[in-house]
């Protein structure tokens, strides 16, 4: 048979026959029929019957297990994709839903094959999580009679309803419409009663099954009895928690729960491993006492009151605080729970089943006590009879379960019992130490699958909340310490114990007095067993030096933890060092942490973590090690100056060295590390920029997989070897010009970055930006983010903007800013800031309806005002003749002076203010007719010179009239100044806005208008008295002479 599809694009006419053969056309080993076939599904996703017709095809049990799985997978994404939305395209028709609805059930109940029925099972609670019970409102109806219509007939078809309840009860759990909520419980109570009897008829039977010597034969009739109780029993769990305000209220529920302890205990018996004829079975039982386990902690953390209220639950946290203490008194001897995948791809743990009865001992007390003192926050309205029952409840769990003897126990066992350090952990530290480390450091907090993680976790809580009952006899675990004979094992379950409550003995406990007599001595104890204590002190003081930290404390600190990164020590394993390094970053955070006083440890210490690096094989472990690097040598600051060589003579080989996963990570760090050592060198970095720029080249490639990933830390290291470098720059440092300029150019997100790099070079190499083959490109560069949205690049372009404008005329007179305007003209920066200003005054004469919107806002017309300032300060001759280029003189006049000194309005800085007062008023200096067309428009000019002088002239004696922004001394220096500091404060007392004495140049314009003759008595007849008046004022302030 041809199975051939058409190429896309044919028109292949829709049929239930059609369909199968793009199916299976679909699943063909050549490629070109896999595309065209998946294309023509995609093109019948518009037809109105496809998706019936997947189902049907589905459904059709002759056909093959490959096409069926094709066509539900097909099913599912439409449904994901069109279920919901009623009106976009391809939405699938009201028809063809209702078609789909009557079948749904049919895909799961009764099918053989598991993989198709869960996914159907999924596609029906995905449909029925968005149309009940709006659209729908039966199908949970339905699904009831089913249950109770096959009850105890067809046990296979049984299990799949129960399956297919599961998933619905599932996805409707996670509805947060009331109305939703609403609905699912008003039908729980009928399914609940349907389940409880489905599963305790189960129940009797297997266990009846079992008890009669079964056999070491799995017997398929008992199996299926068995999956059908486990889906039964997760069902229940579900419906127990979400079908329910009230779960304590409820008969089934209280009696249910009270039989369920009975059968917890039954099923701890058959999977204790007793019984050698029940072995073929262990695995399902012990996923029904998991589900057991899962209930009983869900519910108290879910429904803590109904928890209480429910029937012999204080017995049932005291029953499982039973079972713990019996694990405990073995727990020495266990061999754990290891944690894996299964075949499905969920998490899979294996053990033996007491340690995991003491895990789930353990959470449900936790619990107990976080109902107590943490209860969960809920915003759902409560009435005064439910809050009160809730409060009676939980005072009744503080009276009857959690008293003082209870929880003094509890703390006993888990210090003396649960904390200890057992021989398979140290199995599997020596069977792979490294990977052993790494699961210690990421899963060793996973509390809710480990027991030592969560027995921590409980001791912890106990210590919060009944510090006063337990701080004696904790105390008393911290006395048997300094008594010699105790066992290693012994000594670090205790250093753990008073790791976990330093928050608690803080106080109680001088750490410096522990750490002189008892903690040096046990870190230089040389014995079997030693490296566990080893590390459990080095986690031990990562704990207490943020609470206690003196001068003399950290110098035994730093001894011991160079003690603890010495390979030369046969009982300093991998673990030991990596777990050292990891937690000397915590070390160096300490806010006390001096350089100078870390000097002495330092060369051994960055020796040592550099070549450890060298023999960790786990790519986190390395990742950290160079953090706890990163942060010593930021630490120390000016003080890791003697230790560069040494430090940068590693980094060619860390950056070279292979990596996994994480090898852009670990160039990443060795960024950062460069970073920190440059900013803490200051200028003795300059010695190491031809190691470092080729880094920085290799990483502002476009195009590469380094730029993917290092372009961030890359720009961030330039910078700042920028910032730290000296006058004149190095040629090396001159030659990235271009790659700034380009990359600034492409506008990334990195363009704050990137203007700051540009703004250095501007700034501390001028001579270099200005040359005819920068010049230009700067400027286009520069200027491309004057309009940006973000405010932090416009400041940027704004600072080196005018940088760049100065330093042209500082360097090159006239000609050498004639140069720059005529560059910003080719590039078009210039004509687009005049004709945005443009843009802004015809917008302005404009009113009604009809009225022009301006592209622009009053920030960029002031961001371009600023600009133009710099130029007209410095060549206002220079200036008029760009404005000439623009049109006649007059009229470009008009609109360009009334919008500037409109934008005066959306000035809030006084030196920006005053900058623009300068550069208007440097007009009266040029020729005619720029003077002439000035006095038209001078009671705007009288406006704002009087509005401009007014917050920033000294009206008080003996300063009166002296312009409060000029400086009267140059700011003072400091030790942190960086030469790029060093040049911007010389440019800020160069400003004119720094330098010129407002009043008096104000005062000298006045007088060179009407000869000396003070304010024209003729300007009353042009200019508004008030105006007039307030500026006359202004003009009364005495003032001193100064530099104009």
């Amino acid at each position: 048979m041809d199975f051939t599809i058409e190429a896309p694009g044919a028109a292949t006419p829709f049929s239930l026959g059609e369909l199968h053969r793009a199916l299976e056309a679909a699943q063909s080993h050549d490629n070109a029929q896999r595309q065209a076939a998946t294309a023509q599904l995609s093109a019948w996703e518009s037809e109105v019957d496809y998706y019936p017709a997947l189902q049907t095809i589905f459904l059709n049990k002759t056909l093959s297990t490959q096409i069926r799985l094709l066509a539900i997978i097909q099913l599912k994404n439409g449904i994901d994709r069109y279920w919901r939305n009623y009106k976009v395209h391809n939405s699938i028709p009201q028809d063809a839903r209702q078609l789909i609805r009557e079948r749904l059930f049919q895909g799961t109940i009764g099918e053989s094959d598991i993989q198709l029925a869960q996914l159907n099972a999924l596609v029906s609670a995905k449909i029925i999580r968005i149309d009940f019970p709006g659209t729908w409102s039966t199908p949970l109806a339905d699904l009831t009679k089913i249950l109770r219509s096959i009850e105890d007939g067809d046990q296979f078809a049984l299990c799949g309803a129960l399956m297919l309840l599961l998933r619905i009860v599932k996805e409707l759990g996670t509805a947060r419409l009331r109305k939703s909520q609403t609905t699912l419980q008003s039908i729980t109570p009928e399914i609940v009663y349907i389940l409880c009897q489905i599963y305790k008829t189960k129940f009797i039977a297997v266990t009846s099954f079992l008890a009669n010597n079964p056999g070491e034969e799995k017997n398929g009739e008992a199996f299926l009895a068995m999956e059908t109780s486990l889906y039964a029993l997760k069902t229940l769990r579900r419906f127990l928690l979400v079908g329910y305000e009230f779960p304590h209220n409820d008969k089934a529920v209280q009696g249910f729960w009270g039989e369920s302890q009975d059968q917890l205990q039954v099923l701890v018996n058959f999977v204790d491993g007793s019984s050698s004829n029940v072995a073929c079975y262990v695995d399902v039982l012990t996923k029904l006492f998991m589900q057991y386990t899962k209930l009983h902690i869900e519910m108290a953390e879910e429904h803590p009151a109904s928890f209480i209220l429910l029937p012999n639950s204080l017995n049932l946290a005291r029953a499982y605080w039973f079972l713990t203490t019996k694990v405990s008194e073995v727990f020495n001897e266990s061999v754990g729970i290891r944690h894996g995948a299964s075949s499905q791809g969920k998490a899979k743990t294996e053990g033996p089943i007491l340690e995991k009865i003491a895990l789930k001992g353990l959470l449900l007390l936790r619990a107990c006590i976080q109902m107590v003192y943490r209860p969960k926050r809920t915003i759902v309205f409560r009435s005064p009879e439910a809050r009160q029952e809730q409060k009676q409840a939980i005072e009744h769990l503080k009276t009857e379960l959690l008293k003082d003897e209870f929880i003094i126990e509890i703390s006993n066992v888990i210090v003396t019992r649960f904390l200890l350090f057992r021989q398979a952990d140290l199995d599997a530290w020596e069977e792979d130490p490294q990977e052993w480390e790494q699961q210690e450091e990421t899963e060793g907090n996973a509390y809710q699958w480990e027991v030592r993680p969560c027995a921590e976790k409980l001791f912890m809580d106990l210590l919060t909340q009944y510090k006063g009952i337990l701080l004696p006899h904790v105390m008393s675990y911290f006395v048997s310490i300094e008594d010699p004979q105790t066992t290693l094992v012994a000594r670090e379950a205790i250093y753990t114990a008073l790791g976990l409550s330093v928050h608690v003995v803080h106080r109680e406990i001088n750490f410096r007095d522990l750490l002189q007599k008892i903690i040096v001595a046990d870190a230089q104890r040389a014995e079997p067993f030693c490296q566990v204590l080893r590390r459990r002190i080095a986690i031990l003081i990562s704990q207490w030096i943020p609470v206690q930290s003196t001068a003399e404390i950290r110098s035994l600190v730093y001894e011991i933890f160079r003690h603890f990164l010495d390979p030369n020590d046969q009982y300093n394993d991998i673990v030991v060092r990596i777990t050292t390094a990891r937690l000397f970053k915590i070390v160096c955070d300490d806010l006390d942490f001096d350089g100078q006083e870390f000097v002495p440890y330092a060369s051994d210490v960055l020796v040592h973590l550099l070549n450890l690096l060298g023999e960790a094989e786990v790519d986190e472990a390395k990742l950290a090690i160079l953090e706890s690097t990163r942060t010593v040598i930021s630490r120390m600051e000016t003080h890791v100056s003697r230790f560069g060589d040494m430090i940068m003579t590693a980094i060619p080989n860390i950056w070279q060295a292979p990596a996994g996963d994480l090898g852009f990570m670990m160039k990443q760090a060795v960024l950062a590390i460069i970073q920190n050592l440059v900013m803490s060198m200051k200028t003795e970095s300059q010695r190491y920029h031809q190691m470092i720029l080729p880094l920085i080249i290799e990483a502002t490639q476009d195009g590469t997989e380094l730029f993917l990933y290092l372009i961030e830390e890359a720009l961030e290291l330039w910078s700042n070897i920028l910032t730290q470098t000296e006058i004149p720059m190095l040629p090396g440092l001159l030659d990235l010009i271009p790659t700034a300029i380009r990359l600034l150019s492409d506008q990334t997100e990195h363009t704050c970055r990137l203007l700051d790099i540009l703004g250095c070079y501007i700034t501390l190499a001028p001579n270099t930006i200005l040359l005819s083959e920068y010049r230009e490109p700067t400027i286009s560069a520069l200027l491309a983010s004057l309009n940006s949205k973000n405010r932090e690049e416009v400041r940027l372009v704004l600072k080196y903007g005018q940088v760049l404008i100065r330093f042209s005329h500082e360097l090159g007179g006239r000609s050498g800013l004639e140069a720059l305007v005529q560059d910003m003209m080719r590039a078009g920066a210039l004509r687009a800031i005049f004709e945005g200003i443009h843009d802004s005054h015809e917008a302005r004469q404009t009113t009604g309806p009809k009225k022009k919107q301006s592209r622009m806002t009053g920030l960029m017309l002031v961001d371009y005002f600023t600009i133009l300032s710099r130029i007209a300060i410095l060549e206002p001759a220079l200036f008029v003749e760009v404005l000439v280029s623009l049109g006649p003189l007059d009229q470009v006049w008009v609109w360009l002076s009334s919008e500037w000194f409109l934008a005066f309005d959306t000035m809030a800085d006084d030196s920006q203010r005053k900058l623009n007062m300068l550069a208007l008023t440097r007009f009266f200096d040029v020729p005619q007719p720029i003077p002439d067309l000035a006095m038209q428009k001078l009671q705007d000019y009288l406006s704002m010179w009087t509005s401009v002088l007014v917050p920033i002239i000294d009206d008080q004696p003996p300063n009166r009239g002296t312009d409060m922004l000029v400086f009267t001394s140059p700011p003072e220096p400091t030790e942190w100044d960086t030469p790029k500091d060093v040049r911007e404060r010389a440019l800020l007392v160069s400003d004119p806005v720094r330098q010129i004495q407002s009043l008096e140049y104000v005062t000298r314009r006045v007088n060179a208008i009407t000869n000396g003759q003070g304010i024209d008595p003729q300007w009353s007849s042009i200019v508004d008295q008030d105006v007039l008046q307030n500026f006359r004022a202004v003009l009364e302030l005495t003032h001193p002479s100064g530099t104009v």
